[in-house]
């Protein structure tokens, strides 16, 4: 494998790209080195005599992108002070650098430089960590109270659980309370479930804008809910009884079809005959009543196609007109009936969603916590509303000259509100400080945008676009008229084609698979360029689908897998699959699958990634199928701290330690790697009679080995009168239980991550409360913290993930797990509606069933679909092209 830190020479837009006094939009396919082109840039602009390391501000997306860009710098400024005159000419050249003695002179002085600027080197962060450093630059400005800190999914959880339970005491005890909001809760809980619910409070809570401010929604919340669903403030019934007055209602088009029908004369002509007469006959409150009998009298039951029209054409051709129209009037007094009914179900939801969002935001201040969403909107609210807006950006403009953002594409639009804060004054002409250099770098691909689901979306993209571009327009005027002499500064919009990563034969596959699809099926609103890739074999594989099976290749399947166990409940296609991937992985080791890049080599577990659209079973029991056939397998890259089975032995063993009469949980203690007893010696031993406790039952057995058991049990016990709870999981580990080694042996070297973060969950409780083993427990329990495997090289392990997880990384042998799973399967979209009021006021709706779904619902609805489709194809194409 290359060397990272090598710079490889630069060509054609790459080269124009790393310009350091040009302002750059860069649209980089994947695998075309974008961030090789990113480094470039940053050295280029280190090297330029009047910037300082501590002017150029690098914003990335992810955590790994950020490590990568800041090893691939401070590795080549390293090797820079020790290279020969020679050696440091060629790579300066070919980052197109001048490569004089005075550049080569200042290159060797650059990473000393670095390293003593203002927090230890150059500023490489997430958006997330850069708004953090923000708010802790400027906390009174913020408005943060001391000592808040961010808040970690643990500690989400467990807020979320808290507020949720006092609003519900509040409400049912106190005089002032809500009861309603009782009722409200458990209707939602039977329609949605607790957890979908507990998503949907926590949706309402992010949508801050829907609940504070100006125009933010309060009592009454009726007259709000009907006019989001496009009704007067006011609609009621009696809305519903107009519409089926003769001036409202096509009475006109209904007596025309009672006339057709009246001289048909047959048994479907009479019945429609007398439900219209009927129907004319009533007032308009009982004709609203009656509306679904006049359409069983003129339609069918199921899809409300007019019955029998064909026979009816025949003797009037018109008629078919004339029963649409009715057909129409028909659908609209039914969907405002729907939409009324609708409200009756919104009201008591948003009241409720609007007092957990204000009793979240209160519980936050009260417990010092600020999340990831709170980071962003009070960064951008420091810089763009707040009333020292000014003093900030003013201090802050003295500060960074020079800005790249990566990962363009998957910026929302609260950061791209930061961005744009902070470069505002970019392209506003000289100002205090004269004509110094100031440049913005973009770089991003409307393909590869993926992570809708965190507010994101690729328009956003194109419209920061448009603004730099227009911004710098206008200045480049500005620039003409005032003098004559100065170079007008546009923006360079420039693209990357040129895979360096993917053979062609794959790109071509890509390539291929765009045009079958459509590129306006990608969000795309023109054709993608033809990729040009690496001119080496490569090939792309399609495995038969597996789905329905014959008989017999069911049965033989089922005697070769026999001991499934406990995984029968999973679908057969996907133990299938499991299983064909784990053969198919241990056939290329073993026999060497040949990879040719930089030379011809044998191919190893590292080399293989295993991508996944979700983080479902599949992951998992592909995860067990790699293991069971002998590869070595790094596990999924995201899973919950309780969910491996590591952590369940080691706090079943804490559990033990605090209740010892738990029968089921000692049960659980003595088969596990910690104990190493049998399933046929736990029944040996353990039988006993009804109402024994197992403990008690095994302390008054002689046979040997209950007796070494007993010792060994018997010493924890000891120690957890006196021991914390991460003291007592250090004795596990490494004291004479050996506990890590002995996981570790059973399960795989996998495990150590898990029983790492458990070790590490043991310690952050202690350092927020009194430590004890119970307490320690109750906590754990309490909250569902995730384990997460930081993204970066395989170590020599298969690695399992998710397409998302997988961005920004890439593997000589890629394989598509569900690729064909139907991408609308299980597909749950959470509606956001905006208000007619403030289009910028996201309303959260819970989720409704189709018959629900009317008016505008259905139309942001039929938009989100198209929206989710368009991403579903993206994420393929990212998994794609990852090989």
């Amino acid at each position: 494998m290359s060397d990272k830190r090598q710079v490889h020479p630069l060509h054609g837009n790459q080269m124009q790209a790393v310009a350091p006094d040009d302002t750059v939009w860069l649209s980089a396919s994947a695998g075309t080195g974008k961030t090789q082109v990113l480094s470039a840039r940053v050295l280029r602009l280190l090297l330029e005599p009047n910037v300082e390391p501590s002017q150029i501000l690098c914003l990335t997306f992810t955590k790994a992108g950020a490590a990568e860009m800041a090893s691939r710098i401070n590795g080549k400024l390293a090797t820079w002070v020790r290279l020969k005159p020679t050696e440091l000419a060629v790579e300066l050249k070919a980052i197109g650098a001048d490569f004089g003695q005075e550049t080569q002179a200042r290159a060797r002085t650059l990473f000393a430089s670095v390293l003593d600027c203002p927090g230890g080197g150059l500023r490489i962060d997430t958006i997330h960590a850069f708004s953090q450093w923000l708010l802790s630059a400027f906390p009174h400005e913020a408005g943060l109270t001391p000592g808040t800190r961010a808040m970690e999914d643990r500690d989400r959880i467990l807020l979320l659980r808290q507020v949720l339970a006092d609003l519900l005491v509040h409400a049912e005890t106190d005089p002032l309370g809500d009861p309603s909001l009782l009722t409200a809760l458990s209707d939602l809980s039977l329609r949605m479930g607790p957890s979908d619910v507990e998503a949907y409070l926590l949706r309402c809570a992010e949508a801050r804008e829907a609940w504070f401010g100006t125009g933010g929604w309060q009592e009454p919340m009726r007259p709000n809910v009907l006019r989001l669903l496009g009704l007067p403030g006011d609609a009621d019934e009696s809305h519903v009884a107009a519409l089926c007055g003769d001036d409202v209602f096509d009475v006109r088009s209904l007596r025309r079809c009672r006339e057709t029908l009246a001289d048909w004369n047959s048994g479907t002509g009479r019945d429609g005959t007398a439900a219209i007469d009927l129907w004319l006959s009533q007032g308009v409150s009982e004709r609203a009543r009656s509306i679904e009998d006049l359409r069983l009298g003129l339609f069918t039951k199921t899809d409300s196609n007019p019955k029998q029209l064909n026979n009816i054409l025949k003797r009037d051709p018109d008629y078919e007109e004339h029963i649409l129209k009715v057909k129409a009037a028909i659908e609209r007094v039914n969907e405002l009936r729907t939409l009324l009914s609708l409200t009756d179900l919104l009201v008591p939801a948003l009241r409720l969603g609007r007092a957990f969002a204000l009793a979240w935001d209160a519980a936050k201040q009260r417990e010092g916590l600020i999340d990831f969403d709170d980071q962003i909107r009070r960064a951008a609210q420091l810089l763009g509303n707040s009333d020292l807006s000014a003093w900030i950006r003013y201090k802050l403009d003295r500060r960074f000259d020079h800005i790249l953002v990566d990962e363009a594409q998957d910026t929302n639009e609260s950061q791209w509100r930061i961005i744009n804060a902070l470069t505002g004054e970019f392209f506003a002409g000289a100002g205090q400080r004269g004509d110094i250099m100031r440049t913005l770098f973009v770089v991003g691909d409307y393909k590869q945008a993926i992570f809708r689901f965190q507010g994101t979306s690729p328009e956003n993209f194109e419209k920061a676009r448009q603004r730099v571009k227009k911004e710098m327009l206008g200045a480049a005027d500005n620039a003409r008229i005032l003098r004559s002499n100065e170079r007008p500064r546009e923006l360079s919009e420039l693209g990357l084609g040129q895979s360096f990563r993917t053979a062609q034969s794959v790109l071509t596959f890509v390539d291929k698979a765009i045009e079958q699809i459509g590129h306006a099926n990608f969000g795309l609103s023109d054709e993608p360029e033809t990729h040009v890739g690496q001119k080496r074999p490569g090939y792309v594989a399609l495995w038969r689908p597996l789905g329905w099976l014959p008989d017999e290749v069911e049965e033989d399947f089922a005697n070769e897998n026999s001991d499934e166990g406990g995984e029968t409940w999973l679908s057969r296609p996907d133990r299938m699959l499991a299983e064909n991937i784990a053969r198919q992985v241990r056939r290329w080791i073993d026999e060497g699958f040949p990879l040719v890049k930089d030379g011809t080599r044998r191919a190893t577990a590292g080399d293989v990634m295993v991508l996944v659209r979700k983080r479902r079973e599949l992951a998992g029991l592909i995860v067990a199928r790699l293991h069971a056939a002998g590869v070595p397998v790094a596990g999924v890259d995201r899973l919950r701290l309780g969910a491996p089975l590591a952590v369940q032995d080691l706090v079943a063993a804490l559990r033990f330690a605090a209740q010892p009469l738990d029968d089921l949980n000692l049960a659980s203690l003595l088969v596990s790697p910690l104990v190493g007893w049998t399933q046929e010696q736990l029944l040996e031993h353990g039988y006993r009679p009804p109402k024994t406790h197992l403990w008690n039952h095994l302390r008054k057995s002689r046979h040997a080995e209950v007796a070494a058991v007993l010792e060994k049990l018997g010493e924890i016990l000891r120690l957890a009168d006196f021991e914390p709870p991460q003291a007592l999981l250090h004795w596990l580990l490494v004291g004479p239980w050996q506990g890590r080694s002995k996981l570790v042996a059973r399960l795989g070297h996998e495990a150590n991550d898990p029983i790492d973060e458990l070790v590490n969950a043991a310690h952050a409780y202690a350092t927020s409360n009194t430590p004890s083993l119970v307490g320690f427990l109750n906590w754990f329990d309490a909250g569902e913290g995730e384990l997460k495997r930081e993204a970066g090289e395989s170590g020599g392990l298969v690695r399992v993930m998710t397409v998302h997880g997988s961005k920004g990384l890439q593997a000589p042998i890629v394989i598509l797990a569900d690729a064909t799973g139907d991408p609308g399967a299980g597909r749950g979209i959470a509606i956001d509606l905006p208000d007619p009021a403030n289009a910028e006021r996201k309303i959260p709706l819970p989720s409704l069933s189709k018959e629900e779904r009317a008016g505008r619902i259905a139309e942001f609805r039929k938009q989100a679909e198209i929206a989710e489709m368009q991403e579903h194809w993206r994420l393929l194409y990212v998994a794609m092209t990852r090989a």
